[in-house]
């Protein structure tokens, strides 16, 4: 299980650090300004001049603030609260409309969000997917409350819902289309028509089809878009390395396609099979390491404590 959470937790900022570069060009710019991005780039996009190669994004930022918020009984918003705000307070050299926007507002113990479609919330969920992989009625209760204080839209909160839904699947070795229909079921009552978005990609029979996949669904920050697209790369490729270099090449938002591919990825096919270029290249990796080491030390604590609970009470 270990080499699983750190799969998965690795996955997520290789695919940000990977992806950073390529955001919000098109597959034709990315193709004319690299030919085929295959390892760590300096950035040519927006993003040019403010980060450099090997580094991440706000993906990896909010996601490492929810991993800072976690307790034993869940997170605290509270926390997970200010440490955005302390974030943001830091002038980050990429931020989200939405999230600046939902911020700026939790500066007021105004917790409500903004009604907004992007995927900011589907990006950072990864962590719950993690922690609470064997509890799904807790994993969907987290996932609710840690999407709603930025992203209060039944679309984003059903993205998020079911990118933690594919890392609990994938860290119990589950990776086939059934799945599609179970996280239909798990999400339906948040957003069907996006429950019912996510079950078309059974139509894409293999790897071979992910182009057609993408130009169906989109690669774009929109829930709608992105989030689909992440889990069909995970549902249709071969191995964790040929799934990243298509979200990578994609064009559109690929930093969060890619970090939402690698996190299902990740979990799935664990740290063990990821290439070792792709860790060494990563900025601040130790870091990376201690934040994936506190979610594996957590996940002991829960599984101690239904052991004691099993044998002992």
């Amino acid at each position: 299980m270990r080499d699983k959470i750190f799969g998965s937790v690795f996955g997520a900022v290789i695919g940000d650090a990977l992806g950073m570069p390529t955001e919000n060009l098109t597959k034709e710019e990315i193709k004319k300004l690299y030919g085929f991005v295959d390892n760590y780039v300096e950035p040519k996009n927006y993003l040019s001049g403010k980060l450099n190669k090997g580094e991440w994004t706000d993906d990896t930022e909010q996601a490492i603030c929810l991993i800072k918020s976690l307790t034993k009984e869940g997170i605290n918003i509270e926390k997970f609260a200010k440490c955005l705000i302390a974030w943001r307070n830091k002038n980050p050299p990429v931020i989200g409309l939405t999230s600046l926007k939902a911020i700026d507002k939790l500066k007021n113990n105004d917790y409500s969000g903004v009604d907004s479609s992007s995927c900011g919330a589907a990006m950072r969920i990864y962590p719950l997917g993690i922690v609470f992989y064997n509890n799904l009625n807790k994993l969907k209760e987290e996932v609710i409350k840690a999407s709603k204080i930025t992203h209060n839209n039944k679309t984003a909160i059903a993205g998020a819902l079911a990118i933690a839904f594919f890392v609990s699947r994938a860290l119990n070795n589950k990776k086939d289309f059934n799945i599609l229909y179970e996280c239909y079921n798990y999400i339906k009552d948040i957003d069907e028509e996006f429950a019912k978005k996510l079950l078309e990609i059974k139509n894409f029979k293999g790897f071979d089809e992910l182009d057609d996949a993408y130009n169906y669904f989109g690669t774009g920050v929109k829930t709608e878009e992105v989030v689909p697209s992440a889990i069909a790369t995970y549902l249709l490729a071969n191995n964790f390395k040929e799934g990243m270099l298509k979200c990578i090449n994609a064009g559109g938002d690929t930093d969060s396609l890619a970090s939402m591919y690698g996190a299902m990825a990740g979990a799935y096919y664990g740290f063990k099979n990821i290439p070792k270029d792709w860790i060494e290249g990563l900025k601040n990796k130790d870091y990376i390491y201690e934040l994936a080491n506190c979610l594996y030390q957590l996940i002991l604590w829960f599984l101690i404590f239904f052991l004691y609970f099993i044998f002992i009470i």
